[in-house]
């Protein structure tokens, strides 16, 4: 336990105390139909990552092994060797220019995307507004945007601390504006709602902590060139992130389809109560991932330094620490959403509580993927391309052919039967198989 983990925790207790208050809200303010849209609109929101392209996960690792000769100053300039701050800064200006790319772009594609895809789905014969809230919600997203670069740094530099005090604190401001519009009937509106919340407490984050880095980026990715210590983008930083990217959009083809196959095939009731389970199933495996994705600057240094044994060792202690953390709270959730549905009438708003369990098993072995994953990216490669790819044509034509036929209980089962007898062999050869590579 540390200070990155004790914001990371409390993140996560703020979600569990948020989430049930929203999971009641969404229940007594919003019809099931609305409910179905609620979350569909969260489902085709993840498309962010087709235009983001997995550069979250490789800044932060550049940024680690860059950090490992630097410090912080007081306003948020970066100290110590000089080559690898103009580095450092110059990741984070180039970082910076393509999300701003990627904003622009992504609200241009998605908001005409989102009303085809709501509007073939009967979308107007609905009797309440989606068009404004949809698009409401895609530029705040595409807002939220620009300020992943900076996060992605500061995490990646070791400062895990201060970027999951903000984390909480953006959760706690989103969770509280999204209830106030769900309170006053605002309806769908409480999506851009809780994006603005997160976006106000990010920008007042960076503006009081880190304003020189603020002002270095802005300088870095639209002034002219400083230094001849520069990120070659196209040699260094895009042989991984287009696998990174690769990953990342296979990635939602597992994680992310469920919902909308559910919307398109058999409407937005089924739709929403998908979605409801998910919300409950993710929020047991954010608070594992929190545990590896904490410690993962310092896998970085570790292995800028050489230091195989003592990576090994720490390494393994994290990811026993998080599966047993991610089998208690499997165990809890599965407890307390069969207490829902035998005594609340709240509880038909969630799949049958054998479903909530089959997903919270695989949510289990994803835990022990996610961390060998997160040892291998410590060391700026990503082995894992064509196992992501054949994962995502796998659970994507699964949850289409079975979610068509057999509504969620296809999709549970399948999308846990790839995960164990898959994902889980096929990762861990591929670990042991990368230790034997590339520690010598």
């Amino acid at each position: 336990m540390n200070r990155a983990i004790g914001f990371g925790i409390l993140t996560r207790m703020w979600s569990a105390l948020a989430g049930p208050l929203t999971i009641i809200l969404i229940a007594t303010r919003f019809s099931d139909v609305e409910q179905g849209y609620y979350y569909t609109f969260s489902s085709l929101l993840a498309i962010q990552v087709f235009f983001e392209l997995g550069l979250l996960t490789v800044l932060a690792q550049f940024a680690a092994h860059e950090f490992a000769f630097l410090s912080w100053g007081e306003k948020g300039e970066v100290t110590g060797s000089e080559v690898h701050c103009d580095r450092f800064v110059d990741l984070l200006g180039k970082g910076f220019k393509w999300y701003t790319v990627s904003a622009v772009m992504l609200i241009l594609v998605l908001i005409p995307a989102g009303f085809l895809f709501f509007t073939q789905s009967s979308a107007n014969a609905v009797d309440f507004f989606w068009r404004i809230p949809w698009a409401l919600a895609v530029i705040s997203v595409g807002c939220n945007l620009l300020l992943i670069p900076f996060y992605a740094v500061i995490s990646g530099s070791g400062d895990v601390a201060s970027i999951n005090r903000r984390e909480m604190m953006g959760g706690m401001a989103g969770s509280i504006f999204g209830w106030m519009v769900i309170a006053f009937g605002g309806g769908l509106y409480a999506i851009p709602a809780v994006m603005t919340g997160n976006i106000i407490v990010g920008v007042m984050y960076l503006f009081r902590s880190k304003p020189r880095l603020v002002k270095a980026a802005f300088s870095y990715a639209f002034g002219p060139r400083r230094s001849s210590h520069t990120i070659y983008w196209w040699g260094e930083v895009w042989p991984m992130q287009w696998k990174i990217a690769l990953s990342w959009v296979s990635g939602y083809f597992i994680f992310q389809l469920f919902t909308p196959v559910l919307f398109k095939f058999h409407g937005p009731v089924e739709a929403g109560q998908m979605g409801m389970t998910l919300s409950a199933v993710n929020a047991v495996q954010g608070v594992c991932l929190m545990w590896l994705n904490a410690r993962s600057p310092e896998f970085g240094k570790l292995i800028a330094l050489k230091k195989w044994r003592d990576l090994d060792i720490f390494f393994n202690q994290i990811l026993k620490q998080a599966m047993i953390v991610s089998v208690v709270l499997a165990t809890v959730a599965v407890l307390v959403v069969a207490g829902i549905q035998s005594y609340t009438t709240i509880g038909t708003r969630f799949l049958p509580v054998l479903q909530v369990m089959i997903f919270l098993v695989a949510v289990c072995g994803n835990i022990a993927i996610s961390g060998w994953a997160v040892y291998m990216r410590a060391y700026k490669q990503e082995p894992m391309l064509l196992l992501s790819i054949i994962c995502a044509v796998l659970v994507g034509t699964s949850t289409i052919f079975f979610g068509m036929k057999y509504s969620s209980c296809g999709i549970a089962l399948s999308y846990c039967f790839i995960t164990l007898l898959y994902g889980i062999p096929s990762t861990y050869i591929c670990f042991v198989k990368f230790k034997e590579r590339y520690q010598k």
